[in-house]
Parts: structure tokens; C-alpha cells; sequence
């Protein structure tokens, strides 16, 4: 079992960014990735966003599936 994270990024009322999944991923989709071994879906997604669009984002709110 593997835990990832994506994101909805919303700026000025458009979204910038929604999903993250295998097909995207292979086109060179939407950011997002694993979370790391002690690490909270929250910190993992800051870090993802950090690291593959070199952005600084604020978790509002977290869904889960």
C-alpha cells in the first residue's frame, strides 16, 4: 500500500492544478508524489509542490479517498 498526495490549486478563483495519477505522470502532468515514511499528507503535499513547481503553498483544506 502506497499513500500519495495531489493537489487542487486554486489561485484567484482559477484552478491551476487538480490531480495526480500514472497517465499524467508519464505526459508530465500534475505534480504530486509519495508520502514520506513519518510524514503528514499535509507536509508531503508542501513539500511535492515545493520541489517540482519551486512554490510555496498554503493547505486549506485536505480530502481523502
Amino acid at each position: 500500500h502506497i499513500q500519495v498526495v495531489a493537489a487542487i490549486i486554486i489561485k484567484e478563483g482559477q484552478v491551476f492544478a487538480i490531480r495526480e495519477d500514472m497517465a499524467s505522470l508519464k505526459a508530465g502532468g500534475i505534480p504530486g508524489g509519495k508520502i514520506e515514511r513519518e510524514e503528514c499528507p499535509k507536509d508531503a503535499l508542501i513539500r511535492e509542490i515545493r520541489e517540482e513547481l519551486d512554490a510555496e503553498i498554503e493547505v486549506r483544506y485536505l480530502l481523502d479517498t
